[in-house]
């Protein structure tokens, strides 16, 4: 990745490559900390709400990286110009997401969040079909099929009668928006000049999606109930803020750049695991018939299409 950055230690930073190693445990530590962020929001969401609790999350990260990049953003001014528009919509997808995430938490456990969430490396093929008409071959629609199958079954928990009576959790609906919204992140991504650099282009999406979740936050606070600072609740965005919104992305794009996106994917399969475990440990959920039949359709969809992209790439 070109890097045009005048930050001598940032330039160091951003093409930091750990050892094979240290790799794999970057990938267990970030999807663990992904894990562990599900398994938090859905234990407060009592206490704490949800669009509070993400915007001073995201201020948060972007505090953290703002003295890493406070200059890059005088350098690149004019390309950042360019594509205002662009880092808008791709802050609105990334943080409006994670919003929406943690705001599903109100309403459905924490395994099924975890479990429907799991298909989105999966489901992330069909809006780059759309968006960029990149081809999906019958494998990857099958794959496709197979974890929509999944999906379905864990809305509805195994009846399928709620489907001809609508009667859906709304919680699961809104974990499914907040996939789409990270899948078409996914997808046009890249479509931020690469002279950006990476910790540049963080910090200008945590900071733009932060703005757009502003009014949300205030409506909250209006209508709902107001965020209030305690020890819990400065504890919980310090672990979403630090550990996860800028330790777990940092470490997961140093260990792409080590072996490759494709190796790195099949990572995120252990994030419903540890979310799993986690919430029956400390939440007390349970696992039903329907939770295994629906994770066994997206667990054999997601390779499907993983294994048709590795081939691609190969």
């Amino acid at each position: 990745m070109p890097n045009l950055s005048k930050n001598s230690f940032l330039r160091k930073l951003e093409a930091f490559q750990p050892s094979a190693g240290l790799t794999y445990l970057f990938l267990v530590i970030a999807t663990f900390l992904w894990a562990l962020s599900t398994v938090i929001s859905r234990g407060i969401y009592e206490e704490i709400p949800a669009f509070g609790l993400s915007f001073w999350r995201w201020v948060l990260a972007t505090l953290i990286f703002l003295p890493l990049v406070w200059r890059e953003l005088f350098f690149k001014f004019s390309i950042i110009k360019a594509h205002f528009k662009l880092i808008l919509l791709l802050g609105f997808l990334q943080v409006g997401s994670s919003a929406l995430f943690l705001f599903s938490l109100n309403f459905t456990t924490a395994i099924n969040a975890a479990l429907i969430n799991a298909a989105q490396p999966m489901l992330t093929v069909f809006p780059a079909w759309l968006l960029t008409r990149e081809k999906i071959n019958v494998a990857q629609g099958v794959g496709i099929l197979l974890g929509l199958v999944g999906i379905t079954v864990m809305i509805t928990q195994g009846d399928f009668g709620v489907l001809a009576a609508m009667d859906f959790n709304i919680g699961d609906i809104i974990v499914l928006l907040a996939i789409l919204g990270w899948s078409i992140f996914a997808t046009i991504l890249h479509r931020l000049p690469k002279e950006l650099g990476l910790t540049t282009s963080l910090f200008l999406i945590y900071f733009s999606g932060t703005v757009l979740l502003l009014p949300f936050y205030v409506i909250e606070v209006i209508f709902y109930r107001t965020f209030t600072f305690t020890g819990l609740s400065i504890g919980v965005i310090a672990i979403l803020g630090i550990l996860v919104s800028v330790g777990a992305v940092s470490i997961w794009t140093a260990s792409v750049r080590s072996i490759g996106p494709n190796r790195a994917t099949i990572f995120m399969n252990l994030i419903p695991i540890f979310a799993v475990v986690m919430a029956i440990i400390f939440l007390g959920e349970e696992l039903f018939l329907f939770h295994f039949t629906g994770a066994a359709f997206v667990i054999v969809g997601m390779i499907l299409v993983i294994r048709m992209a590795r081939k691609k790439t190969d």
